[in-house]
C-alpha cells in the first residue's frame, strides 16, 4: 500500500506541475504582450501543447478566455501526467522491490 501511495503521488506531483506551468507561460506571454514584447511561441508550443486552442479566443472575453484556459491547463495536467505514470511505477516498483 505504501508503494501505491508512492507512485500516485509521483503522479499528482506531475500532473500539477504541468496545471502550473500552463498558468505561468499565460502570466508570462500575458505580461510580454503588455510590454510591448513579442516573444517566441515555441516554448508555449512545447510545454503547453494544447494552446492552439487559444486560436479560439480571438473574439472572447476575459471571463471565457481564463475558463478555456483552466481547460487547456487541466488537459496540460493529463499530458503530464503520463509520464508521471511511468515514473510513479518505477518508483513503486523499485521501492517494492528493495522492501521484500
Amino acid at each position: 500500500m505504501k508503494h501505491l501511495r508512492k507512485a500516485l503521488m509521483t503522479i499528482i506531483g506531475f500532473a500539477a506541475v504541468g496545471f502550473v506551468v500552463a498558468w505561468l507561460l499565460l502570466a508570462y506571454y500575458t505580461v510580454a504582450h503588455k510590454m510591448g514584447h513579442d516573444p517566441s511561441t515555441t516554448p508555449l508550443l512545447y510545454m503547453c501543447p494544447f494552446s492552439f486552442w487559444t486560436m479560439a479566443l480571438d473574439n472572447a472575453s476575459l471571463l471565457e478566455g481564463l475558463f478555456l484556459w483552466l481547460i487547456i491547463s487541466l488537459f496540460n495536467a493529463g499530458l503530464y501526467a503520463v509520464p508521471g505514470l511511468l515514473v510513479g511505477a518505477a518508483v513503486g516498483t523499485v521501492s517494492a522491490w528493495k522492501s521484500n
